[in-house]
């Protein structure tokens, strides 16, 4: 009997998902909206999530053994095309497997969803919380890895704006400052958001991760009514405690953008900006990087595709992608007092970038 599926299609990525477990591809549809599409005949990627309520045997992996399959270590089973991750080190209920069958990519999925009655007291919606990182692996993960193979694009932790094709991130890790800043921007009339959690970088341009916005009532507050209606609300819950999910309306997140600045926030005791040299932009992007909790995951995710499907150079090119990015971009060090509050750091932001408020308005007019 087949599963349930959907088509997806993210940056022009096309993908196959499957899924036995109805009301978690029901909360794919809601979370990818516009995104879903027919199944496709022929995609580049085919993906099939399990949901497992009883676990796998003991010692066992999920999947049945590919003919050839070898242990990899003490936490995978390596064959020619195959690969099966029984231990990925940040879940003990996920398995994965990666393999190619008559010339298509295939990702699956098994996940044991067992929770304990604490949690489920503590989080009303603790199904929908594995869902939404569910979702990482089902969709977002598999085309993260397609686009650095395919295209050279690389992940970056940062929230972003953009002023017609004039994009500025604002990079660091949790709880530093990036989306209060991004948001505060937005409230300026002209400025729309990109992204408030992830991104991709050619280099040169930046592109969203598609994923929802997460919001607290504090930054909703700073954008006002006005604003506020620009972002689409999603019925969904899962994302974060204390957090509404949004989208962005699809014209917003179509058009191509080019960096212009990228600051590097923390807090201080007053509020400043400092340029930085691009070479040492490039080190605190990477070390950003790999303090964020999900891109740190995909880290050990390409990990295992990469020993599966080694590609000369990747690494190298990869790496060079951030130090492209700051070369051409200008960098700062974004000091933020917080006692000053959200407006002294947007005008510092706006001062360093050149986007004056008349010229602002103005592409806002032009957009209207």
């Amino acid at each position: 009997m087949s599963m349930p599926q959907i088509g997806v299609e993210l940056h022009g990525v096309t993908l196959n998902v499957s899924c036995d477990f109805e009301p978690l591809l029901d909360y794919l549809r809601e979370l990818l909206q516009s995104d879903v599409r027919p199944v496709w005949d022929a995609p580049d990627l085919d993906v099939t999530g399990i949901w497992r309520l009883d676990p796998p045997i003991a010692g066992q992996s999920a999947f049945s053994e590919a003919r050839g399959a070898e242990g990899f270590g003490t936490r995978m089973r390596l064959a020619d095309d195959e690969l099966v991750w029984f231990d990925t080190h940040r879940d003990k209920d996920l398995q994965l497997r990666f393999r190619r069958c008559g010339g298509q990519t295939q990702f699956d999925v098994d996940y044991w969803y067992h929770p304990l009655p604490e949690k489920l007291a503590r989080y009303p919606d603790y199904q929908h919380r594995k869902f939404f990182k569910l979702a990482r692996y089902l969709v977002h993960f598999p085309v993260a890895w397609h686009l650095e193979r395919t295209r050279g694009w690389t992940a970056i932790h940062a929230s972003a704006v953009a002023a017609e094709d004039e994009a500025v991130l604002v990079a660091g890790p949790g709880g530093a400052g990036k989306t209060t800043t991004c948001v505060g921007l937005m409230a300026r009339a002209g400025v729309r958001l990109l992204t408030e959690n992830l991104l991709f970088t050619d280099g040169r341009h930046v592109f969203p991760m598609r994923e929802p916005i997460r919001l607290t009532e504090d930054s909703l507050a700073l954008l006002g009514d006005g604003h506020r209606r620009t972002l689409v609300p999603l019925g969904l819950g899962g994302g974060a405690k204390g957090k509404s999910l949004f989208r962005l309306p699809d014209d917003e997140t179509s058009r191509p953008v080019r960096a212009v600045a990228l600051f590097i926030p923390r807090f201080t005791a007053q509020g400043s900006v400092t340029a930085i040299a691009p070479e040492l932009a490039s080190e605190l992007l990477g070390a950003t990087n790999r303090l964020t909790l999900e891109l740190n995951d995909f880290s050990w995710y390409t990990a295992a595709l990469d020993l599966l499907w080694p590609a000369a150079g990747h690494t190298v090119r990869q790496s060079s992608v951030l130090a492209r990015l700051t070369a051409q971009t200008r960098c700062y060090a974004l000091g933020i007092d917080r006692r000053a509050g959200v407006e002294a750091v947007v005008e510092r932001v706006l001062e360093c970038v050149g986007w004056s408020q008349s010229a602002v308005i103005r592409s806002h007019e032009a957009c209207a």
